[in-house]
Order: C-alpha cells, then sequence, then structure tokens
C-alpha cells in the first residue's frame, strides 16, 4: 500500500504544473484511490483464527494466482482435514465439499461464523459425514454431541489449531466415545448387538440364548433384576446403579436357589429338576430314602402324584397319617393318650390286619373273657354304614344285650335290669348256667334240685322266635305229677 501512495505523489508532482490539482483535490483522489486498491487487494478483515494471515505478503499463502488449488493451501494448516480425505472419511472426504470456500466464506470480519450451513444447521443433512442421525439422536441439536465432553483426542488437536469450542471434529462413532458404560465394561463395546437408536430400553436385540446361560421353562419369565444383582455405587452423576452381568454365578441351581433339601440330595439340582417348574419332577431313580420320610411297605408302591399331585410341592406335610389318609374313625379315639394316632393300630404293610392286640384290649373298659376272645374283631365292631370306613367302636353301654340278642324274649327282664345276663351266663359259654332258683318264686328242694332245667322249662316256638319258657309256669305238682304225664302247662 505504501508503494501505491509513492506512485501517486510522483504522479501528482508530474501533473501539478498543469493546473489540474489542487492540495485538497489531491488528497481526496488520493483517498477514493487507496481505498479502491484496498478493496481490490482485500475485500474485508479475516475471522480472527486467520487475522496472523492478514497483509498483501501472506495472500499467496492461501490464495493461488490460478484460483484452482486453494483447498491444497488450507490442508496446509488444517492437517486434521488432510488426514481425514486421505482416509476418505467424513464430510469432506465427499465430493461435493471438495472447495472449501463452499461453505467457509472468508473477509467477513474477526467474529464472522465460518462454517456456512445451508438453510441452518437444522436443515444440514447428517448423511453427509458418512453418519446418517436416526432414531433419539435425530432430535438432537449438534451441540449436544458436539462438544468439549465428546471430542476425542483434544490435546492433539489442540496442536494443530483447532478450536475446541468450535469445532464439529473429533467425535467417535463408538457409543461410549459419548454415553457413559452402563456396563461398567461387563458386556460388548458394541452396543448395538443389544439396543437400538430409538431407545435405551427395553434391548430388542438381546438374546439370553447367545449367552453362555440360555434361559428355558420359567427361567424366561424372571425379571432381570431376580438374577443379576442391582449395584448402588454412586461414583459419580451417571454412576449410580448397574446390574452385575459378568460375575453372576450359574453353574450350580443352587447360586440363586435356597437348597430346599438341606444337602440331603446333593447340589445337581437337574437330577430330579427341570426349568419348567420346581414341582415337574424327573422321578426316575430317585432314591425316597433321602428325603425326611422314607417310603416304606404299602407306601413304596405309591405313586408320586398320589401324595404330591401333578407337581411336586415342597413343603408336604407328613408328620401325622392324617396329613394324606382320611380319618376312618372321624375322631372317635381323640381322647386316648396317643390322641387317636393311626400307628397305635395299624402300620404302613397294610390298613389290615390291625395291630390291635388281645392285650391291648384288657386296657379299655370292656377287657376280652371266654368266648368274646374267639369273636372276630368286626362281630362287636360292625360296619354302620356299608362303607368301608365307616366301623363303631365307641357304644353308648357295654351290656350284652347291645351285642346279643335276648333269647327269653323279654321273660327274664327283672334279672337283666337287676345284673344283666351275666346273672345267669358266663363269657366262657351260653350254656354254662349259673342260676340261684332260690331267688323265684319255687324254691328247689329234695329232688327237685336234681332235674334238668329242660324237664320243667319247656322250649317254645312264637312266630319266629324260638325260645325257652320261663314264665307264666305252674308251681302245681299235678302239673308235672299226675297220670297224664305229659301234663298241661297253666296259662295266664
Amino acid at each position: 500500500m505504501a508503494g501505491l501512495i509513492d506512485l501517486l505523489m510522483k504522479w501528482a508532482e508530474q501533473i501539478a504544473p498543469l493546473g489540474f490539482f489542487n492540495l485538497a483535490t489531491f488528497c481526496i483522489c488520493t483517498f477514493l484511490v487507496v481505498d479502491m486498491a484496498k478493496t481490490q487487494i482485500s475485500p474485508g478483515e479475516l475471522h480472527q483464527s486467520h487475522a496472523f494471515l492478514e497483509g498483501l505478503d501472506n495472500c499467496n499463502r492461501c490464495h493461488d494466482p490460478k484460483r484452482d488449488n486453494m483447498a491444497e493451501n488450507c490442508l496446509a494448516c488444517h492437517t486434521v482435514i488432510k488426514q481425514q480425505l486421505l482416509k476418505s472419511k467424513g464430510l469432506h472426504a465427499q465430493k461435493e465439499f471438495a472447495k472449501c470456500e463452499l461453505c467457509h466464506v472468508e473477509h467477513q470480519g474477526r467474529t464472522f461464523q465460518l462454517v456456512y450451513f445451508k438453510d441452518g444447521t437444522s436443515s444440514f443433512q447428517h448423511s453427509t459425514t458418512g453418519y446418517k442421525l436416526e432414531g433419539k439422536h435425530a432430535s438432537l441439536d449438534c451441540r449436544n454431541c458436539h462438544n468439549n465432553k465428546n471430542i476425542q483426542g483434544v490435546e492433539d488437536l489442540k496442536k494443530q489449531g483447532v478450536s475446541i469450542e468450535r469445532t464439529y471434529l473429533g467425535l467417535n462413532r463408538d457409543c461410549l466415545s459419548c454415553h457413559f458404560d452402563e456396563h461398567r465394561g461387563q458386556l460388548s463395546k458394541d452396543c448395538f448387538n443389544c439396543h437400538t437408536y430409538e431407545s435405551w430400553k427395553p434391548a430388542p436385540g438381546f438374546d439370553h440364548s447367545r449367552t453362555v446361560y440360555p434361559l428355558t421353562g420359567r427361567h424366561e419369565q424372571v425379571d432381570c433384576i431376580k438374577c443379576h444383582i442391582q449395584i448402588v455405587s454412586g461414583a459419580g452423576k451417571d454412576d449410580k446403579a448397574y446390574l452385575t452381568y459378568a460375575s453372576t454365578k450359574h453353574n450350580q441351581c443352587s447360586d440363586c436357589h435356597s437348597d430346599a433339601h438341606k444337602g440331603r440330595l446333593g447340589l445337581n439340582c437337574n437330577q430330579c429338576h427341570n426349568t419348567s417348574g420346581w414341582g415337574s419332577v424327573k422321578m426316575t431313580n430317585f432314591d425316597h430314602s433321602r428325603t425326611n420320610y422314607p417310603l416304606l411297605g404299602m407306601h413304596a408302591q405309591v405313586a408320586c402324584e398320589k401324595c404330591h399331585g401333578d407337581r411336586i410341592t415342597k413343603g408336604l406335610k407328613f408328620a401325622d397319617c392324617r396329613n394324606c389318609h382320611k380319618d376312618f374313625h372321624k375322631g372317635e379315639f381323640a381322647n386316648r393318650a396317643s390322641k387317636g394316632a393311626c400307628e397305635e393300630c395299624h402300620s404302613v404293610q397294610g390298613f389290615l390286619p390291625s395291630s390291635f392286640t388281645m392285650l391291648n384290649h384288657e386296657e379299655t373298659l370292656f377287657p376280652l373273657t371266654g368266648a368274646h376272645r374267639a369273636i372276630a374283631c368286626i362281630e362287636c365292631h360292625v360296619n354302620t354304614s356299608g362303607k368301608n370306613s365307616e366301623y363303631q367302636f365307641s357304644f353308648e353301654s357295654l351290656r350284652c344285650l347291645e351285642c346279643h340278642q335276648d333269647p327269653h324274649n323279654g321273660q327274664v327282664s327283672k334279672f337283666l335290669n337287676a345284673g344283666g345276663c351275666e346273672s345267669c351266663h358266663q363269657s366262657q359259654s351260653w350254656v354254662s348256667i349259673n342260676f340261684d332258683h332260690e331267688k323265684t318264686n319255687f324254691p328247689l328242694e329234695g329232688a327237685h334240685i336234681g332235674v334238668p332245667c329242660t324237664k320243667c322249662h319247656k322250649s317254645e316256638v312264637s312266630g319266629k322266635n324260638h325260645f325257652i319258657r320261663f314264665k307264666p309256669v305252674s308251681t302245681k305238682c299235678s302239673t308235672c305229677h299226675s297220670g297224664n304225664v305229659a301234663g298241661e302247662r297253666l296259662k295266664g
């Protein structure tokens, strides 16, 4: 510029004698010429980042005289862009962005925005960078991603003259370069194995069958947090809680489940159980003797489902027979010392015969004596309803007539009321009689004492009843000792 002014001064000296200019006119012309020359040489001030290139001596550092390879001069300083071009990556590797000046307009002033977005940043087609914005990414503002927090290799970029606050460079396409690792390094860094751009949850790409522990049966219905414990660390703003994955034990069922058998059956649960449900049990080769209730006698032949139902259930009660079996006696023995325990009379070898012995019967209110000892139980303890489960064991009275029919047709009720059948009979035999005739109106004396009872007390039939006549019987001698040997009995 100084050279141009010197040239104008010399020119003014040459034309001054001609009288064309005075000093004022010269100054005005000089200012106009200088300003015009300046405009032709520099359209305006450079951006503050390029301010060091101001001056005529620096023009060629950016502008080639031929005006056809300006980009090469730009890349001499912008080495980061040059590296991207060499790798054919990023926006600048696209043909439509080969000329720097299409997007980066200079000489607009120190604070002018050097990056030009046609129709604004919101309409910028991010796919031209080679990274298409999808899902939730599409709604984000540029600076949500392009900021100091997410830029990789900040120090190296600074050394190359990149303005960290303004640059759109330095981002990595890996999810974890912007997002916090919610899994804390437990899983693959390729988030797209499970997640999508739409949202973090759910994770549609996750397939548990591709892990070392495929889920089957009931396990497929279990919420993740039931197996993968949540850890609350609170180490940072983002690092608050996470689920454990890599450290989750799964070699034994007991890693997650409590052992209902308390170690009695070993650790290999798969011998009996499967993931379709705890109650679904494979009973082949199952040894019930290792449980709290070994199967003995008839129990060993019972199908599992008879006790356990369709699905094997834990916590099955077995301390009392009545936990499984109906009380056939309907609480009749509840007042006994055993509280009616079935094993007092029965065993697992079978319900019958009963193990209640004669000796046991001696301890009841009706000890068995004489001919009673030869009587089958069911002769006295009869079936009261026709059902196998209902037999009579409790009696309101223990008198003989509770079991035996009165063969005397009510003739000796006076004696029965006084002492019962035992007034005449004994349990050893019915025909063994011990009757005191002195208690009657006809005491036996003399030869009468040796006469058999049936000589006087004859057998009779009344309807279907066969009985021996005891009363009324005539006490007249002529009834037995007349000419008529047969005699007639008095009636009435």
